[in-house]
């Protein structure tokens, strides 16, 4: 201590001590950029469906996972009680299993895929994630995939149990898989082409706002109006072509066109038209998500 002009000063001369504080390379483990694609692909997936956020938030799409089960868990037990009945095919073919999924295919398209991207454009975050590891292009990506898994539980899972459902309830299930075997790329296929296609719809919706009830009333509206639309062009031109317009149905016909022991729709519109529809809206969806986030656009 220092006294001067009759005040006590500290005597700092002993405490002073300078630290060489700068930055440094990080020298630890890198991992490959898609690995946080993966991650944002989970995370985004996992919060769509509720997981980690209230259970009021689980109730609606677990429900809707449900509801697109039973009609295969009945036609898998029917034959398991009532023995006359040889096979679940018997009960529902693939082409009967997708139509009868549709309501809950276009409810789930509507309601849980447009909050992969309405979240983050509400609150603002989009400049944070392109902060990090993650592009514009990586973004897109992993919501992609995330839209994917998520239709898949509606759209593609369904058709595969019923798959190992027909051959696990057969009298000889190794000849039974024999027999199915060859009719199991088209199954894949066309469960695909039914996620690809309200995975692009979906984010479509969610991609122009930032308000998911405006995302979903707006989708809903589409998938619910151009049925109608379709129908009535149908009555007054004679025109069964024109039925490919409906945009909530059309990707079940195409699909229908994969699968195997397919029941032919009485006059349906030329599969030509309908795989062009199908081709021309994932397209547009796709050029859409691309604009709006080309930049990183967080508007």
């Amino acid at each position: 201590m220092t006294e001067r002009y009759g005040m006590t000063e500290p005597d700092t001369t002993e405490s002073a001590k300078l630290y060489d504080v700068r930055y440094s390379r990080y020298e630890g483990l890198h991992e490959a950029r898609w690995r946080s694609v993966l991650a944002l692909a989970r995370s985004s997936a996992t919060r769509a469906l509720g997981l980690r956020r209230t259970p009021g938030a689980k109730v609606w799409p677990f429900l809707l996972v449900l509801l697109a089960f039973l009609p295969v868990v009945a036609a898998i037990g029917i034959p398991l009680l009532v023995p006359v009945v040889g096979s679940p095919q018997e009960v529902l073919s693939y082409a009967d299993l997708v139509t009868t999924l549709i309501p809950i295919t276009v409810a789930f398209a509507a309601t849980v895929l447009p909050s992969l991207l309405t979240r983050e454009r509400r609150d603002r975050v989009l400049s944070l994630y392109f902060a990090t590891a993650v592009s514009p292009t990586e973004y897109v990506l992993g919501k992609v995939l995330a839209a994917l898994a998520l239709m898949s539980l509606v759209g593609l899972a369904p058709l595969v149990v019923l798959f190992l459902g027909t051959i696990l309830t057969a009298d000889a299930p190794l000849q039974q898989l024999g027999d199915d075997i060859s009719g199991l790329p088209g199954v894949l296929a066309g469960g695909l082409v039914i996620a690809v296609y309200y995975a692009a719809i979906g984010l479509l919706a969610g991609s122009l706002t930032g308000k998911r009830v405006f995302a979903v009333g707006g989708l809903l509206a589409v998938l619910l109006v151009t049925p109608v639309l379709s129908g009535l062009a149908f009555a007054f031109s004679d025109n069964r072509d024109l039925l490919a317009l409906d945009l909530a149905t059309t990707p079940i016909r195409a699909a229908a066109t994969l699968l195997p022991g397919r029941v032919a729709e009485q006059q349906p519109p030329s599969a030509t038209i309908v795989w062009a529809v199908v081709v021309v809206v994932v397209l547009v969806a796709a050029a859409v998500l691309a604009a709006r986030y080309d930049d990183g656009d967080s508007t």
